[in-house]
């Protein structure tokens, strides 16, 4: 596993190599309130700049990559699993340890790049932008822009990221003979991170997996000190998390007054994932943490709402644990994954820039009276498949290592541009027959019967 992370080794069969300090190096460049407040447009751009072409020239020198690229010559992987969301900086590595069988994971849900790039019919009819308050329900106008920031995503990852990425990766891979592009053909099966119950229904080709929540997973025993807490606590307990990205320091003083004021109204515990010092006077009910294990807080019986960003993944868990949710979304598709909660009632919406103690204090007071029922039955309904999420990732793994590809599931469609796919250039074509049939018409009766 090449990862940013401290990964703790679980099994004997996992090698861990991490790429050092990007939370302290290439984060430093990031700045989620200044992302969270540009409109769409400006977000798809700052998000592939970001997670692509910043990160990209982090992770380039990191001892954790040299690490891998120093193995021998020779070495060989079965099978190489890459995350394919926004970047494809790493793909010379395919080539550079022989162009094994690949396979692409995606924890990012599904954007519509990538949609494309596997070949899927895309849908901005009825499928919204991860970026917009849209449900599968919109209206005309709705569906105008829903169409502009669909292809407008396609046509910048094609048109501008993507050559800048390719020089990039020229640049710290010498000698690479594939273009990325190439490259990229030969990753033949998608593990998308979506799912019907946890999000909405969509057209799916054999070659992109639907596994979302594969990650969510029954509770393990907590620490000592949370068990203890937790389990005394008779009114229940709220968990308030915002995640990796965004920071606590991020939330102005009169913002964390406002939280504080707020919660000390309630009569359950407030557990806070709080990543900063600069904090003072707390609630008697409110108890803060640097780190918290999330899945298994929320797993517990006495957790009664999840307050979070917004995340794919805390989303995931917080409905395969029945939780209720009041959802604060910044950026990315924070936004739509608690408007998804939202239509499904089991979330309550709080805009970030609108924190003020009585929002804030109304919004849990409804999450916990209105969404809970609905929640239960969401999490039956995910929990209910034939086949969990996991078992099917693990399968299709397997079936992936066995057959050394999976070309036979790939439609002809990923070879084609979108104007095809989508018949645009057959309805222009019949559009002009129409036109010229109408104007040979014109033209015939001018010159039969005059003006």
């Amino acid at each position: 596993m090449l990862t940013h992370e401290k990964e703790v080794k679980l099994t004997e069969n996992l090698t861990i190599i991490t790429m050092e300090g990007i939370y302290d190096g290439a984060y430093d460049n990031l700045d989620i309130q200044e992302m969270s407040n540009q409109n769409i447009f400006s977000s798809i751009i700052s998000t592939y700049k970001f997670y692509g072409l910043v990160t990209s020239k982090f992770d380039y020198n990191t001892t954790g990559l040299q690490t891998l690229l120093d193995y021998p010559a020779d070495h060989k992987f079965d099978l190489i699993i890459y995350e394919s969301s926004l970047g494809r900086y790493f793909y010379p590595l395919i080539e550079r340890f022989h162009n094994p069988p690949v396979l692409a994971v995606t924890p990012f849900l599904f954007p519509p790049a990538l949609s494309y790039v596997f070949g899927n019919h895309l849908q901005p009819s009825y499928i919204p932008f991860f970026s917009t308050r849209y449900t599968t329900k919109m209206s005309l106008s709705q569906r105008i822009l829903n169409f502009v920031y669909t292809y407008t995503e396609i046509l910048y990852r094609i048109y501008i990221y993507s050559p800048r990425e390719e020089a990039l990766a020229k640049g710290r891979f010498k000698g690479l003979q594939q273009s990325l592009d190439e490259i990229e053909r030969r990753v033949g099966l998608l593990l998308c991170n979506v799912n019907p119950v946890m999000g909405y229904p969509e057209a799916l080709l054999p070659n992109i997996i639907p596994v979302g929540g594969l990650h969510a997973a029954p509770s393990k025993p907590l620490p000592e000190d949370l068990k203890k807490l937790m389990d005394n606590s008779k009114n229940g307990v709220i968990l308030f998390s915002l995640g990796t990205n965004i920071k606590v320091d991020l939330l102005s003083l009169e913002t964390r007054q406002a939280l504080l004021k707020a919660f000390s109204r309630l009569p359950q515990t407030v557990l806070w994932k709080f990543d900063s010092d600069n904090i003072q006077e707390l609630p008697k009910n409110v108890f803060i943490r640097k780190w918290l294990p999330q899945n298994d807080i929320l797993g517990h019986p006495n957790t009664k709402l999840f307050i979070n960003h917004g995340g794919a993944l805390s989303s995931q868990e917080a409905i395969y644990h029945g939780i209720p949710v009041v959802g604060i979304p910044y950026v990315f598709d924070q936004i739509n994954n608690v408007r998804k909660l939202v239509d499904k009632g089991v979330a309550v919406y709080l805009d970030k820039n609108d924190l003020t103690k009585e929002n804030v204090y109304e919004a849990i007071q409804t999450a916990l009276k209105f969404a809970p029922i609905k929640m239960k039955e969401l999490s039956k309904q995910y929990r209910g498949l034939p086949q969990t999420a996991l078992e099917k990732a693990v399968f299709w793994i397997e079936y992936f290592l066995r057959h050394g590809n999976a070309e036979h599931l790939v439609p002809e469609a990923r070879d084609m541009p979108a104007y095809q796919t989508s018949s645009f250039d057959v309805i222009l074509v019949l559009l002009l027959c129409l036109l010229i049939i109408y104007l040979l018409v014109l033209f015939l009766k001018s010159c039969l019967f005059g003006k």
